[in-house]
């Protein structure tokens, strides 16, 4: 689950798949949002889901349409028109800390005295926050004077830190995708697992792939950081 928000956080959902952003996040590691509205809906893949159906029973006016238009609209937006992206890895690093403090608990339950090793984990996330912490710093406090080129450097540090978060071989059993953070679960359908190596490896009470998985888990979050530090 997601941290809950202090004062001035925005709250971060997990993504799973089942729409486009998939490919873009757990496969290529490009930054991706999902953004929608819920409620009461019950015909989903049904052949009663169609135009007429939509326009009786589920938003007659379209005013859920518009309203999601206009979220969507605005992300691009602001996406378009910002001179630098505005991607936060400090709350980032705050999320990942959170589901390693859980996948503890879950080690602690399910070895008892067993010794698995969070501590490099652990460290390689702190690590990642505190570099995300002093790029947004740098992101927020930009000279007037800044030149494009510096800007352009910028960026590319925040787009590589997302692509650090890769692993080169793949989740176990799905190689496809290849996200250390963020999956839909192998056995879940659509439904996210965070840091899912290591919660499917616990999932399995398998102990060497756990610690397989913290290692790999520590490796990208390491990338990410230091794509994060090589802006200076």
């Amino acid at each position: 689950m997601p941290a809950a928000p202090t004062a001035g956080d925005v709250p971060v959902g997990d993504l799973g798949s089942g729409s486009d952003y998939s490919a873009f996040q757990q496969h290529l590691g490009i930054p991706s949002t999902d953004i929608s509205s819920t409620g009461p809906y019950g015909v989903y893949h049904s052949v009663f889901d169609n135009f007429a159906w939509f326009k009786k029973f589920g938003d007659p006016d379209f005013v859920y349409e518009q309203q999601m238009a206009r979220v969507f609209g605005l992300e691009a937006l602001r996406m378009a028109d910002a001179d630098v992206l505005p991607y936060d890895y400090n709350e980032y690093g705050k999320e990942v800390a959170v589901y390693l403090d859980a996948a503890r608990k879950r080690v602690d339950a399910k070895f008892g005295n067993r010794t698995l090793d969070l501590s490099a984990a652990t460290t390689a996330a702190k690590h990642f926050q505190e570099a995300g912490a002093k790029m947004l710093s740098k992101q927020r406090n930009l000279p007037r004077d800044a030149a494009r080129l510096n800007l352009t450097l910028m960026n590319q540090a925040l787009r590589n830190a997302e692509r650090g978060l890769l692993v080169p071989e793949g989740l176990p059993h799905r190689p496809w995708f290849r996200h250390a953070i963020y999956a839909p679960g192998e056995y879940t359908g659509y439904a996210a697992v965070v840091i899912p190596g290591v919660n499917e490896a616990l999932d399995k009470g398998d102990a060497q792939q756990v610690r397989r998985q913290l290692a790999v888990l520590a490796a990208a979050l390491v990338r990410a950081a230091r794509a994060l530090e090589a802006y200076r």
